[in-house]
């Protein structure tokens, strides 16, 4: 379980990577052949550069571990500030909350006119690597309580539930058919507790369309390019460069799909002869604690 996970964050870094170069791009700018070769990033981005997808990826497995696995919403949001600053690409919603919570100490109020965007999701499959999928209630409530502090839309937190029930049966070696199924009941879940998400479902049945200007922040356009992906192209090879050609936010959805697929078959992220020039390392033991709060879970 170890070697999964750890598995599972360096194709998460490996897809951040591999999208940094093309972020913001229409599908038709997107270049196929070049982006397995990360390219020279634009905008002041090195090669081979990961951005907060993957550092906020990390501050919430570390937060996990380091908790035993019980965190909090203000946890988080300590840790994210003082991190903040070190964090290139912090995206709109977050940078708000984070100035609201230096501002004041707290959380923001719940705001109904908030923007359903992605960056709870982005972050959150730690919750279900760590999770087994035998415990959605649990995987449910940790989601909620690290996706509040900046994200309060119902969409937004609904979509990230999908992504960690994606995670949490993908780091069990389940096979794709499985993975779908999870991310399937967990849209019936959250239709009745959240927010329907109905590109996700017509992702799920293969009749979702990739937007002509590309994969926006929207929180439920994400999961559904998500699973548009690994639908397609179960293969960790194929699927980050898919992921990258719809455009758009191509390292966000980039790197959850090497999140998810990674995850599920660890031995495909040493098949990727670009991965030395990825810009990641792996916190010392991060996995290792991780594997053994998961397995604390399944003894409880």
């Amino acid at each position: 379980m170890a070697a999964r996970i750890a598995a599972a964050m360096r194709a998460f870094a490996a897809g951040d990577a591999l999208g940094v170069p093309w972020e913001g791009l229409e599908p038709g700018a997107v270049d196929a052949a070049q982006v397995p070769e990360l390219p020279a990033t634009r905008r002041g981005w090195p090669r081979g550069a990961t951005s907060d997808d993957t550092a906020q990826m990390l501050l919430v497995a570390e937060l996990l571990a380091d908790t035993g696995g019980d965190p909090t919403a203000e946890q988080f949001m300590s840790r994210l500030a003082g991190a903040a600053d070190e964090i290139k690409g912090i995206g709109p919603t977050t940078r708000r909350a984070l100035a609201h919570y230096r501002e004041t100490g707290s959380l923001p109020e719940p705001d109904p006119g908030q923007r359903s965007t992605n960056g709870a999701a982005m972050r959150m499959l730690p919750v279900g690597w760590t999770t087994p999928a035998t415990d959605p209630a649990l995987r449910r409530e940790l989601t909620h309580a690290l996706a509040i502090g900046t994200h309060q839309a119902p969409q937004a937190i609904g979509a990230a539930c999908v992504v960690t029930a994606m995670g949490s049966s993908a780091i069990e070696g389940c096979d794709i058919d499985a993975v779908l199924a999870a991310a399937a009941a967990e849209v019936e879940w959250v239709t009745g507790h959240h927010a329907d998400l109905p590109a996700v479902r017509e992702a799920l049945t293969g009749t979702w369309r990739s937007p002509t200007a590309g994969v926006t922040l929207d929180a439920a356009e994400t999961v559904a390019a998500i699973v548009h992906v690994v639908r397609t192209a179960p293969d960790l090879a194929a699927a980050l460069p898919l992921a990258v050609s719809l455009g758009g936010d191509t390292d966000t959805v980039a790197a959850m799909v090497g999140g998810i697929l990674g995850a599920r078959v660890p031995a495909e992220i040493d098949r990727l002869g670009w991965l030395a020039l990825v810009d990641f390392e792996q916190p010392r033991d991060l996995a290792a604690r991780l594997a053994e709060l998961r397995r604390s879970r399944f003894e409880r």
